[in-house]
């Protein structure tokens, strides 16, 4: 992985930046050794501070504030929900309804793993299904609110995990095989072994919008799809989609 800082928006005080898939947001208290976003932006940015994170697997759009001065600013609107945030997600199985919302409290385990319980924290995210295929949804996912691995247990929840979310359910990465069916797949003389279309979480932070420090004004920033989700919506498109 090419560590190198995609910059999708800047100005004197913020900082957005667009993720790879396979990097932390932020260093690992256990695992130091292993690079992330937050130790990358330090070389050009000394005083650049994480907003917020995104899993190591999801890709896309995290927020620096580059002032210590508007650090409070920023981070009141995440406190406060102003920030809206939104998500594309591959998931499994076919949606059935265009929208919805989940409104389901959420609870962290000892371990780590993220439960719905009436212990935990009030949670709500609004989805929307942006394209339906026999045996996947493509779902654009708004968090209300910003619980750890909240869209990934949310998702779940209605029966949809996200394509490459084995710790919720999800049945494993997606095969080009799975889409054409095993007697129509054939694998290149030279390949070993078959390559997943999306050997990760098929999760991508999208859009987000928020009040700029300076100006008041909102501030909306967009990250396109990278290349295995966009690969993997195409093969989708050619080998599951609904029969007419």
């Amino acid at each position: 992985m090419k560590n190198r800082l995609s910059v999708l928006f800047q100005n004197d005080t913020i900082l957005a930046l667009d993720k790879p898939a396979g990097l932390l947001s932020v260093p690992d208290r256990y695992k130091e050794d292993k690079p992330s976003l937050a130790q990358l932006v330090l070389g050009s940015y000394p005083t650049a501070r994480p907003l917020h994170r995104l899993d190591f697997e999801t890709s896309g759009i995290v927020l620096f504030s580059l002032q210590p001065e508007t650090f409070g600013w920023y981070s009141d609107q995440f406190e406060h929900r102003t920030i809206s945030k939104k998500y594309t997600a591959v998931a499994e199985g076919r949606c059935m309804e265009p929208e919805g919302l989940i409104d389901a409290p959420l609870y962290t385990q000892t371990i780590g793993k993220v439960v719905i319980s009436k212990r935990g924290k009030s949670s709500q995210t609004l989805w929307t299904l942006l394209e339906a295929f026999q045996h996947y949804s493509l779902i654009e996912a708004n968090p209300l609110t910003g619980r750890t691995h909240q869209i990934r247990v949310h998702l779940s929840s209605i029966g949809h995990p996200i394509v490459g979310d084995l710790l919720y359910g999800a049945g494993g990465p997606l095969y080009l095989s799975s889409l054409k069916g095993k007697k129509k797949y054939r694998l290149s003389k030279d390949a070993e072994e078959e390559r997943p279309l999306l050997g990760r979480l098929a999760l991508h932070a999208s859009s987000i919008s928020f009040k700029d420090f300076t100006t008041g004004e909102n501030i909306h920033v967009e990250s396109g799809l990278p290349k295995d989700m966009l690969v993997a919506i195409s093969k989708l498109r050619q080998y599951s989609a609904l029969l007419k």
